[in-house]
């Protein structure tokens, strides 16, 4: 799987809002997959290090990826001396794709952030076409900040406004924090709250069943059957904080439907800055 510097590219990053399908059409799940240049029989990791359940995850992903033609292996990090591990690493050298199970984003940015895992991880998905892809928790580590495992329900109602810093991604995607769950769970407040902090960055909340393909430098799909939410809060400042009414201005606001595919030179100005 190593490339020539000549040869190198960046492979795609796929962000699921969670409860994707994984026993009928699996269409989020295909995609993934597709996304992926592992001919006819590519090699999945599953990591399950944000899940308190891991074996139940890897028997439910292990059954839907091999349903898809896929040979898959249980990426099983429990500690940090377990992604620092060599024979993990050399694991991870021989992947075409990389699925990251939802969990606790908080407990998973511990166990791998500055790891020799999260390292080999970066630099194979930017140089060497490893596909990363991550559902619910495992979404909202792609960022370069995350929403907080400790994040009310009531913050998704209630735009907030906090200057609390947010816990650290794995960076990814720089400049983006990902909510998921996010029609189901009514999140729009909380991903402007989230997105208004560390002096502005892009928010996207994804809904479930459904996933943002990017491919940075050229496009951002959306497939599976909800849609993708991006709040733009680059521009944005506070008017009248701390007072009864609070003003979030200068935001901008795009949805995008399973189906729409945007591309670099036509998006609107937050997907232009995720496909520049």
């Amino acid at each position: 799987m190593q490339t020539t510097n000549d040869a190198r590219r960046s492979g795609a990053l796929v962000a699921i809002g969670g409860n994707e399908d994984r026993t009928h059409g699996k269409e989020v799940l295909k995609a993934a997959l597709a996304a992926a240049e592992g001919g006819p029989r590519p090699s999945v990791g599953v990591l399950t290090a944000a899940s308190r359940e891991p074996s139940r995850l890897w028997q439910t992903y292990r059954e839907a990826f091999e349903g898809l033609g896929a040979d898959v292996c249980w990426v099983d990090i429990r500690s940090r001396a377990d992604a620092e591990c060599p024979k993990r690493l050399e694991q991870l050298a021989k992947l075409h794709l990389l699925f990251v199970t939802g969990g606790d984003q908080e407990r998973l940015a511990g166990l791998l952030h500055g790891t020799s895992t999260h390292r080999v991880l970066l630099r194979r998905q930017r140089d060497d076409g490893l596909v990363v892809a991550g559902t619910s928790a495992g979404a909202s580590i792609l960022g370069v900040w995350m929403p907080g495992g400790d994040a009310s329900e009531e913050s998704a109602t209630l735009l907030d406004l906090s200057d609390d810093p947010l816990p650290r991604g794995l960076a990814f995607l720089p400049g983006v924090v990902i909510d998921q769950h996010f029609s189901q769970r009514r999140r729009l407040a909380r991903l402007m709250d989230l997105s208004s902090r560390h002096g502005g960055l892009i928010g996207m909340g994804i809904d479930e069943d459904t996933a943002a393909i990017i491919r940075l430098g050229d496009s951002l799909k959306v497939v599976g059957s909800g849609s993708v939410t991006l709040v733009d809060c680059r521009n944005a400042h506070v008017v009248g904080k701390g007072e009864p009414l609070v003003s979030l201005r200068h935001v901008s606001f795009h949805r995008a439907e399973a189906g729409v595919t945007f591309r670099s030179k036509s998006a609107s100005s937050a997907f232009a800055a995720l496909v520049p």
